[in-house]
């Protein structure tokens, strides 16, 4: 599948600092979504990286989850059904208020963070080759700094 930038006026789209951010994270997910292939979770898509991120290991709201991934409860909902269809999640009643459900992870669940986790830094040291260790460094302070002051923003 293609995974070029869209025309504008005839040419490419010229890609500025979102889209290559966002285009670097699309390329280390795919090496993510491929490694969870290869250990057999092949349910698993790039969209569902948004309830694994945000998933607290004692449990989510789905409102919680959508709020943290800037989505709507909609659509987180849809994601949280497809991977508790595949036995990813399960919810159960939330403790602190019996109306709301949590989204917990099952032991297949887990079995995908614990992949992705142990993938960083195998991709981080790839990373590291490709622009030198010193630029990684700079690069995390970077993006720490430009997340912190838009976060201070509301």
């Amino acid at each position: 599948m293609s995974r070029g930038l869209p025309e504008w006026k005839g040419a490419e789209r010229p890609a500025n600092l979102a889209v290559l951010m966002r285009e670097a994270f699309v390329a280390l997910n795919a090496r993510a979504l491929a490694r969870l292939a290869e250990r057999g979770h092949t349910a698993v898509r790039a969209a569902h990286g948004a309830v694994f991120q945000y998933l607290d290991d004692t449990g989510t709201t789905v409102s919680v989850l959508a709020e943290r991934a800037q989505m709507t409860k909609q659509g987180m909902a849809e994601l949280v059904r497809h991977l508790e269809v595949h036995g990813y999640v399960h919810r159960v009643p939330d403790p602190a208020d019996r109306r709301a459900k949590l989204v917990v992870p099952t032991d297949l669940g887990r079995d995908v963070i614990a992949i992705a986790q142990d993938l960083v830094p195998e991709l981080e040291r790839q990373v590291a080759r490709l622009i030198g260790a010193d630029r990684v460094d700079a690069l995390r302070v970077d993006l720490e700094a430009i997340r912190a002051a838009y976060r201070a923003q509301g």
